[in-house]
């Protein structure tokens, strides 16, 4: 049977058949034809692709959900009307026939003479740039002497591939994480488990196992959102300081009351944002600030909770909880009356992460959520990547989290777990975004790739290479500004693979989540679970190293 797929910008228009297209001697996809450098897609910010039926959408979906002004039409029935001009045509199989004088219209040119579901594969992964168009034909095709097997580069974006394809033994690495994922659902480190690995910008493993609660009624799936918990911390106002660092309106040197007068008065005006980021600033771990809300007695303190929402109530924790409408202004004085330290040297601590948005929006003159999106996730495809998921998610599309017992009283699902982000209106960069762990992975591998993406320097490899090192090992704090690093001694005790190397960085999420990136051997490794259901308590997958051995395995796998 004869399959056309076009990919139509701004409509259809009906397209005769009439002229075969020559047979080549092997399997190829070839750019007879790209006029403006159409291919590979580029501002995927911009870009709005809809799609024909489902197993198109599955393979665009990878690359891109962002709903931009440009719109592009993907379908696979030749006969499709529109009065639009058409812009990229893809013909798969070797017995097509097309009218060639109808290809003026083309911007783009497209030929595939197979047309199995593994060319469609390689044939979106070359539209969006995670493969180069290389192949060639020795003959002319539709007219064209010339042009006919136009080359672009690939590895602007992912690409999808076997570990074979990078230097990895692929039995090896599909047991080893098989059996580390299975041994810990069956032993209860979570209901369920997500993993992805990617090396030299192709992932290469993308598998899902086990549940979404011990019901064992829905199953794990690739497009769920999780709960990035203390990921957020690199990924929320982290990228946005890089970018304002390039622009020079962000300085680590400067002091905490530069960019918050608030904070002028008090012990730690004097902090400096290299210290603050690097977790070196003497402030302490954490403040439990939903115990504040709470008198001896059970009963909430004025001004703080109540179970009718309100105009002085309005902030909503969960269903029938909501916290004052000012509330916000107590977590900052809280913050800012804290003591310090006494001691020197690294202690981790979330809190100047409470502050990031704000400082975001000053120096922007922007909402914290708009600039990230508009300048972060969408850019990269990754626009799955939000706080409060359930204003654009159903809740089935939401791996849940804790039942909590003890504060919120309901079991958490679209909702942050951490009670702090929580009460900061579910926007902090603490803790509070949600996303796919492949939307996830796509900025992780724009921080290995030194800030380039799809084509785009987001963020300058000066200013990658300066937030991804340690600034304060000498005193024997491994962090980097933001980023998590490997132990500097004792490394068989570490959350990483004990062969990752110095130059490697990433962050461990409470709710059992993990990103990891290793530019020295060109690895990416996303493990995602929910090891807080039922309750936090749950602590396999500390005592399990279940990270550290499947990241480890990840290592073991490489061959060349």
């Amino acid at each position: 049977m004869r399959y056309v797929l076009l990919l139509l910008l701004n409509g259809f228009s009906l397209i005769t058949y009439t002229q075969n297209i020559p047979k080549p001697a092997s399997n190829m996809i070839v750019l007879l034809k790209n006029e403006n450098n159409l291919l590979p897609f580029k501002n995927l910010d911009s870009l709005s692709i809809s799609y024909s039926n489902a197993e198109l959408e599955s393979l665009g979906s990878r690359y891109t959900q962002n709903k931009g002004v440009k719109a592009v039409m993907i379908t696979d029935n030749p006969n499709s009307k529109n009065d639009s001009e058409i812009k990229l045509l893809v013909l798969l199989g070797d017995s097509t026939q097309i009218d060639s004088n109808k290809l003026e219209k083309f911007q783009a040119v497209v030929y595939s003479t197979s047309k199995n579901s593994y060319a469609l594969d390689l044939v979106f992964q070359k539209l969006f740039g995670g493969r180069g168009f290389t192949d060639t034909l020795s003959y002319a095709v539709y007219g064209y002497e010339q042009g006919a097997g136009i080359q672009t580069q690939g590895n602007l974006r992912f690409s999808f591939g076997n570990p074979s394809e990078v230097g990895m033994d692929s039995t090896f690495l599909n047991q080893k994480i098989d059996s580390v994922a299975l041994m810990a659902i069956d032993s209860g480190v979570a209901p369920g488990i997500q993993v992805l690995v990617a090396r030299n910008g192709r992932v290469i493993l993308h598998k899902t196992y086990g549940y979404l609660t011990y019901k064992n009624k829905e199953p794990v799936k690739k497009d769920l959102l999780y709960d990035f918990a203390s990921i957020t911390k690199i990924t929320g106002a982290l990228p946005a300081l890089m970018q304002l660092y390039d622009q020079d309106k962000f300085s680590l040197d400067a002091t905490m009351d530069t960019y918050l007068p608030y904070f002028a008065k008090g012990n730690k005006k004097n902090l400096q944002y290299r210290q603050i980021l690097s977790h070196n600033a003497r402030l302490k771990a954490w403040i439990p600030f939903w115990t504040t809300t709470i008198k001896k007695n059970g009963k909430y303190k004025r001004n703080t909770l109540s179970h009718d929402s309100t105009a002085n109530y309005s902030v909503k924790i969960v269903d029938n909880l909501y916290l004052h409408t000012n509330y916000k202004d107590i977590i900052y004085k809280q913050i800012r009356k804290s003591p310090l330290r006494k001691e020197a040297g690294y202690t981790y601590s979330g809190l100047s992460f409470y502050l990031y948005p704000g400082i975001i929006e000053k120096i922007t003159n922007q909402d914290y959520e708009i600039y990230l999106k508009s300048n972060v996730y969408e850019p990269l495809g990754a626009s799955t990547i939000t706080y409060n998921p359930l204003r654009f998610y159903p809740l089935d599309k939401i791996v849940p989290t804790e039942i909590d017992t003890f504060f919120r009283m309901t079991p958490l699902r679209g909702t942050v777990h951490d009670e702090g982000a929580a009460m900061m209106k579910g926007v902090s960069s603490n803790a509070g975004l949600f996303g796919t762990t492949l939307d996830l992975a796509k900025i992780m591998q724009m921080y290995l790739w030194m800030g380039s993406y799809g084509g785009e320097q987001l963020i300058s490899k000066n200013t990658m290479e300066l937030f991804t090192v340690c600034h304060y090992c000498n005193e024997g704090n491994r962090r980097g500004l933001g980023f998590d690093k490997p132990v500097l001694v004792d490394k068989e005790n570490g959350s990483t693979a004990i062969d990752a190397s110095a130059h490697s960085f990433g962050h461990s999420g409470y709710t059992g989540t993990f990103a990891w990136a290793d530019p020295d051997n060109g690895l990416l490794f996303i493990f995602m679970s929910n090891r807080v259901y039922p309750t936090r308590n749950n602590r396999k997958l500390y005592q399990l190293n279940i990270r550290p051995a499947m990241h480890q395995a990840i290592y073991d796998a490489i061959t060349h």
